[in-house]
């Protein structure tokens, strides 16, 4: 009776094949959930660059106009920046910028730009 090994090889295999099987179930949930953080990350990074740019541009855009009152559209490859600027004191701007990328809603960013320091003083997103 201690060596009849009928029967033994199928439950063997079974539990081979299951354990693999988890395995291999872990494995693709990870690789799954990497790419989405990847995905989420490339996106943030655009957002960040595209809002970057748009400030820098717009300050430029200040610095060469006399008026104050800029407001305009920055096109990008995946997207683009609207902006509009009100005057709310004498040397001081609130510019608006509204994010629009492929996909994605619309995000709206507000700025100051003191035309005295002739840079942007604060800086707010909205989701």
């Amino acid at each position: 009776m201690i060596r009849n090994e009928k029967g033994f090889s199928y439950p063997l295999t079974f539990c081979v094949i299951l354990l693999a099987f988890v395995v291999l179930s872990i494995q693709l949930e990870l690789y799954v959930s990497e790419r989405k953080m990847n995905n989420e990350s490339v996106t943030m990074l655009k957002q960040e660059y595209y809002y970057l740019s748009a400030v820098k541009w717009t300050e430029e855009r200040f610095l060469e106009e006399e008026s104050g009152e800029v407001s305009g559209v920055y096109s990008f490859t995946a997207g683009e920046v609207n902006y509009h600027t009100i005057k709310v004191t004498d040397s001081l701007y609130r510019v608006t910028f509204m994010l629009k990328i492929k996909d994605l809603p619309e995000i709206e960013g507000t700025g100051y730009y003191d035309k005295d320091l002739q840079k942007m003083i604060k800086w707010n997103e909205k989701n």
